[in-house]
């Protein structure tokens, strides 16, 4: 980076959660770029193929249809997140 685009840049500070450092480190080696160019070149995919129109005021659930669809996403989860979602909604602490 020139010392002029350098100047011009603005910082920004992220967290990461545990180990995405080392998988960002692994994707930047591989991409032959530094840790900031793959995160700004990723970043820059993501923004470009955002939507020009996010939904409005429309549910993503069409009316009348929302049992169902929690119902389908329920028995797609793992017995685990099935029993921690149940837990969550009883109040209780959820078991393994």
């Amino acid at each position: 980076m020139k010392q002029a685009e350098r100047t011009r840049s603005e910082k920004f500070v992220v967290r990461f959660p545990l180990g995405m450092r080392d998988w960002v480190a692994q994707a930047a080696g591989v991409s032959h770029r530094s840790m900031n160019a793959e995160i700004v070149a990723r970043l820059r995919h993501s923004m470009d193929n955002w939507p020009d129109q996010l939904p409005g005021d429309e549910p993503a659930v069409p009316a009348g249809d929302e049992e169902r669809f929690l119902l389908d996403h329920f028995r797609r989860l793992p017995a685990a997140k099935r029993r921690a979602l149940i837990a969550l909604l009883d109040g209780s602490r959820p078991t393994v």
